[in-house]
């Protein structure tokens, strides 16, 4: 079996940060959970994976 060898770069947008923080600090303040499908949607739209191969 062959073997491949890649570089995977995973990028985060800018606001992601802020993002991850707001929901922390109305999650805490109000003292409830955030909707795991919507933060999901968010996170998924703020991450970018990149395969490069070598």
């Amino acid at each position: 079996m062959a073997s491949v060898t890649v570089r995977i770069a995973c990028r985060h947008k800018w606001w992601l940060k802020y993002y991850l923080a707001g929901v922390l600090v109305m999650a805490r303040l109000t003292c409830r959970e955030p909707c795991p499908e919507r933060f999901s949607y968010w996170v998924g739209r703020g991450i970018k994976i990149e395969v490069h191969p070598e």
